[in-house]
């Protein structure tokens, strides 16, 4: 775990001036950061926020800078315990300076996952050199998952820089004791906690545990974190905010952000995000390619390697741990191991270094051949999907989809002729670039032409345009899309229960309310209201991953009640079954 040296590359050793190799330690996290910030920033002013965490959290941002409190969080004017506090400060002062709308929310993603990738630069080129280094940062700026957690306006990007930042740390400990940098590592393990909790502790600690099985130097480093002086200042930071939420919540922090966001989602799959054992390598595949394919011939070899070499060991350990944590959770989305894949692009990096090396192709290591056939199939098949997935595409999407399915057809196919041929590091950077410009294509032209089909956007400004005409107040029955209320821009009522819907009417008499075709009819036999339908709003539900359709109404109470025999005890039952 960072012992020795790194090792040059026989190009770095070749360096004609020292000053040349200051020169390329200046350009290269310029590069980073140029690369970086066109792949996070892309399009997202022309993007409404898709993902459901993405609207909560903005509309708690909103809800706090409205009311000038920055301790307790509301979304639609309730508490929201769901996470803890950094995201929506780091949030307010990104919406401070660029506004409230998308960019602004999702700008603190894009500097975090710029600074991952800048940390991956750093602990590459001191475990492998500087080649090395830059080449696993481009990886893991290039690839999906991080393009995509860096572009929304939730927590995951900054635990991830947070975390890496940790790992750095614990590496420089490995080689050397420093009181700073062993301070710097409890600062950022309370930022981690203020983040999202224990999930970031939790994490760091499957890895040690694994890396100390393994015979990394773990004892030594263990020591040199100076634990009572540190248990001092990660309780001084994060303790706090916990303290007072605990106190002035009078324990309902603890019921939603232990027993529910915590608890639940280790035992239950929450929300229907359980899956399948194997989900995280298995979507790994997609998510992380084209590096995906690299990692498993690169496990192998560092397994063999990994007594002779503590680095190697400690990357496996990073990879595996926080997998194996994760798999025991019954909740599982791909983002929770968003902190393991700075590890999977550093031991990327090192299959292209060591191949190169040899002057081998990839196929002469173990699980070459697997890693060369799935590069080919996924991205060619992808290509091809993407392309003929134009002809069915909605107007306006057709050529945005063409040309992705070009660029990372006919580049990863041309890459993968270098590879065969042996110019590992030309192949590499091959793969990076048709990744990476079909990222930027997606990001800065598809998503963008697909935001009319976006529903909740539409019927959060449609709700406000209508109030605006018709003074009527809009309430949300099964269909509360986060995103709505974030369009509306202020609270909105939200009913599933009978009861409560009869008590919204009787005080407004008439409202606006969004069903569906199915609702609509069942809703006015079973709960005696009237629909008067205003339009409908036809798009895409990004949460379902279907087409959708809803009616935008006027509801009402019947004139008449119905039948008591009819209705028996419905009345009382929720809206939905």
């Amino acid at each position: 775990m960072g012992q020795d040296a790194a090792e040059p590359d026989a190009t770095e050793a070749s360096t004609p001036t020292a000053k040349a190799g200051r020169l390329s330690a200046w350009i290269e996290p310029l590069a980073l950061v140029a690369v970086c910030l066109a792949l996070n920033l892309a399009g997202n002013a022309r993007t409404g926020l898709w993902d459901r965490d993405e609207p909560r959290n903005a509309v708690a941002v909103h809800e706090m800078r409205a009311r000038g409190e920055w301790l307790f969080p509301t979304f639609n004017g309730e508490p929201r315990h769901h996470k803890p506090i950094l995201t929506y400060w780091l949030m307010g002062a990104a919406t401070a300076v660029l506004g409230e709308g998308p960019a602004g929310m999702r700008l603190h993603s894009a500097l975090a996952g710029t600074g991952t990738c800048l940390l991956v630069w750093m602990l590459g080129r001191r475990m492998f050199g500087a080649r090395a280094g830059y080449l696993a940062a481009l990886m893991l700026a290039v690839s999906p998952i991080m393009v995509a957690e860096s572009k929304l306006a939730t927590t995951d990007a900054v635990l991830a820089l947070w975390l890496t930042a940790c790992q750095l740390g614990l590496w420089e400990l490995a080689r050397r004791g420093s009181r700073p940098i062993a301070t710097a590592f409890w600062v950022l393990l309370a930022l981690a906690m203020l983040t999202k909790g224990p999930v970031g502790p939790a994490l760091l600690a499957a890895t040690a545990g694994l890396a100390w099985w393994w015979g990394c130097p773990v004892v030594e480093v263990w020591r040199r974190l100076e634990w009572r002086r540190g248990l001092i200042v990660f309780t001084a930071l994060s303790a706090p905010w916990y303290l007072l939420m605990l106190f002035a919540t009078r324990g309902e922090f603890v019921e939603v952000a232990v027993k529910q966001q915590l608890m639940q989602r280790i035992a239950t799959g929450l929300e229907e995000h359980g899956a399948i054992p194997g989900y995280y390598a298995l979507m790994s595949t997609a998510v992380f390619f084209p590096w995906s394919c690299l990692v498993p011939m690169g496990m192998l070899a560092a397994w063999r390697r990994r007594k002779s070499d503590p680095n190697l060991a400690y990357l496996l350990a990073w990879i595996v741990g926080p997998m194996l944590l994760l798999e025991c959770v019954r909740t599982k989305l791909i983002h929770y191991y968003l902190p393991a894949y700075p590890a999977c692009a550093l031991l990327a990096a090192w299959v292209i270094k060591s191949v190169d090396r040899q002057a081998v192709t990839l196929r002469r290591w173990p699980l070459g051949r697997l890693a060369q056939g799935m590069i080919g199939g996924i991205g060619v098949t992808a290509g091809v999907g993407m392309a003929a997935a134009a002809f069915a595409a909605p107007s306006g999407l057709g050529l945005p989809l063409v040309a992705c399915g070009l660029v990372v057809g006919l580049g990863t196919a041309a890459s993968l002729l270098q590879l065969h041929r042996g110019a590992a590091w030309r192949g590499a950077y091959g793969l990076a670039g048709s990744v990476g410009l079909m990222m930027f294509l997606l990001s800065a032209w598809l998503i963008p032409r697909a935001e009319p089909l976006r529903v909740s956007r539409v019927v959060g400004e449609r709700m406000a345009a209508l109030k605006a005409e018709t003074g009527l107040d809009p309430l949300l029955m099964n269909y509360q899309e986060p995103g709505v209320v974030y369009a509306y821009g202020r609270p909105i009522a939200l009913t599933r229960e009978a009861p409560a819907l009869r008590a919204q009417l009787d005080r407004r008499e008439a409202m606006i309310t969004a069903v569906t075709p199915e609702e609509l009819p069942e809703f006015a036999a079973k709960f005696g209201v009237t629909f008067t339908p205003i339009e409908d709003v036809v798009g895409f539900n990004t949460a379902k991953g279907k087409a959708y359709r809803l009616h935008l109404a006027v509801i009402r109470k019947a004139a008449k009640a119905p039948d008591s025999t009819a209705l028996g005890t419905a009345g009382e039952q929720p809206l939905v079954k």
